[in-house]
Formats: structure tokens, sequence, C-alpha cells
């Protein structure tokens, strides 16, 4: 079986503040359009045409990203997009031993091939 991998798209503040740390700690926070509180991932890649508009946030919310393996813990978004989209409803935690790459997007285009 091979292990899926999950993304979470953020801006540099955000990328720098996630990176600073050994274990990768995402907030939960509350979400627009009604959507629940939480950590928010997907399994769309770095390649994936029309990214911000799939994710629906702004475009300079994909420039960076951590990539990291999927342990099957987290919720599907209700809806057609809970394909693509999942979240948790607390913080969430990625030790070392489950992280793949992080950086911008752009070189995450490279290392990910």
């Amino acid at each position: 079986m091979t292990m899926q991998h999950l993304f979470h798209y953020t801006d540099d503040d955000g990328y720098n503040g996630i990176r600073s740390q050994p274990d990768w700690v995402f907030m939960a926070s509350e979400a627009p359009g009604g959507h629940p509180h939480g950590a928010y991932f997907t399994n769309l890649d770095p390649t994936t045409r029309n990214l911000a508009n799939r994710l629906r946030v702004p475009t300079r919310k994909t420039e960076f990203l951590f990539c990291f393996q999927d342990q099957s813990d987290l919720r599907p978004l209700p809806g057609g997009r809970g394909q693509f989209i999942f979240y948790s409803p607390g913080d969430y935690t990625v030790t070392r031993d489950r992280q793949v790459f992080h950086g911008s997007r752009e070189s995450a285009l490279e290392a990910l091939q």
C-alpha cells in the first residue's frame, strides 16, 4: 500500500512560524464560509491547476507548503470538497518521522517529482 501525502499551503508568515519547530504544529482556527473550526489540509499536490481556486484561498496562501505522510486521522470537509480537503478540529502536530518536504511551491515542483 502506498502512503498518501497531504499538504498544507500557506503564506510566508505562516510558513516561517510552522517550520521554526522540529515538529510542525498547525494551529486550528475559525474558517470562513461556515466551515468547521480547524487546521486544514489537502491531497491536491503543487502541480494542481488552479490550486488556489480549488482550495478557495487567496493565491498568496499557496506560495509555501508542507508535505507529510497521511495517517488517515483527519476528517473530510463536509460536502463534495471532502474528497480533497481534510481538517483537524484542534491543533494538529506532524512529527519529524512523517515530514516529507517543506518550502516554496516552486521548489516543491522539483523536489516532489
